[in-house]
């Protein structure tokens, strides 16, 4: 029963990727949101990606208390009006991108199961996002376990979605090399 869901909503965005004015509503969608984002996070630098990527709560804590003291906190906080959205663009934007490239490729459909893994990611980034949340709210509930886990979801929110990427890039440049012959 499970797989068929699965299978029925690879198939799904398997059909859905002919369209190409699907793919640029979804990417368009997804650079706006990513350039909103990144210009309201901008100001905290690197301890962005560090707050997110952290698998130790000292370190969580200590970059978040940087931010109450400074007053920074707010941008952080502005950045989850966006990014609470953002991962629906990114997951549909990335699935429509790797279901197209296997589909021009001829990819063998015993990999379609990787169209779907840009969903998981966005369910990650969702889980990191919650998870923020409830750790500002009061620092002390940023536990070394609950921070591993939040870190876990971060980092592998970044490595499907990199993943995804390189794989999308891989497949044009073969099927480039492929239209050339």
């Amino acid at each position: 029963m499970t797989m068929g869901i699965f299978s029925r909503a690879g198939n799904y965005i398997i059909k859905k990727s002919d369209s190409n004015f699907l793919i640029a509503i979804f990417g368009i969608l997804y650079f706006a949101s990513q350039i909103k984002i990144a210009s309201i996070v901008h100001p905290l630098g690197i301890d962005m990606l560090r707050i997110q990527t952290t698998l130790s709560s000292d370190t969580f804590k200590a970059i978040a208390s940087g931010w109450i003291a400074s007053g920074q906190i707010n941008i952080y906080y502005q950045h989850f009006y966006y990014d609470n959205i953002h991962p629906v663009w990114y997951s549909i934007f990335l699935s429509l991108l790797i279901a197209r490239t296997f589909k021009i490729n001829g990819v063998n459909p015993k990999f379609n199961f990787i169209i779907l893994t840009p969903f998981v990611a966005g369910i990650c980034d969702l889980i990191e996002n919650m998870m923020h949340l409830y750790f500002l709210a009061d620092l002390n509930r940023a536990t070394p376990a609950l921070v591993a886990l939040s870190g876990t979801a971060t980092n592998t929110k970044w490595f499907l979605s990199l993943s995804g990427v390189a794989l999308v890039s891989v497949l044009v440049a073969v099927w480039f090399v492929k239209k050339k012959k």
